[in-house]
């Protein structure tokens, strides 16, 4: 059965760049998908991991709107260009490609962060993520604000 995948954890990254996938979230992803997943760049500096369908439902976004070539050929180069099929091991580990490493600053992490975010999840260099996340402080707080008063 899925569910929503949600919360933070710290999870240990290897030198082999192996990352074990929190079990919770390996769980959310749905019952016949819950052995692969399929990692690419994140818009920010992370990677994020897709299961089979919530890669359908990420492509169709894209493909359904309005975009130039120009536009389309960078997403389609930076995104399904980058993209890596995985399978997790027996320990529910992914081993993450060496360009996805550099392009989320986690080379030389012994940790990082892992978020589940509704249908995809999002690998952190912690460092990285918290600074973001500082300069994002007014947007969220005027978020807050904005919900409260609807």
């Amino acid at each position: 059965m899925m569910s929503e995948l949600s919360g933070r954890n710290t999870v240990s990254l290897d030198p082999k760049g192996r990352l074990a996938i929190p079990a919770r979230f390996r769980m959310a992803f749905p019952a016949d998908q819950q052995n692969d997943i399929i990692l690419t760049r994140g818009f920010d500096p992370c990677i994020t991991g897709y299961y089979s369908d919530s890669w359908q439902e990420f492509q169709k976004i894209f493909y359904g709107n309005e975009l130039s070539r120009e536009e389309m050929d960078l997403i389609e180069r930076e995104f399904v260009g980058r993209k890596l099929e995985s399978t997790f091991d027996k320990q529910g580990r992914v081993t993450l490609p060496p360009h996805l490493i550099k392009y989320a600053h986690l080379e030389g992490l012994s940790e990082v962060t892992v978020i589940g975010i509704r249908n995809r999840i999002e690998i952190w260099n912690p460092n990285v993520y918290d600074e973001i996340r500082a300069e994002k402080e007014q947007v969220i707080q005027g978020l807050r604000q904005k919900l409260r008063t609807s």
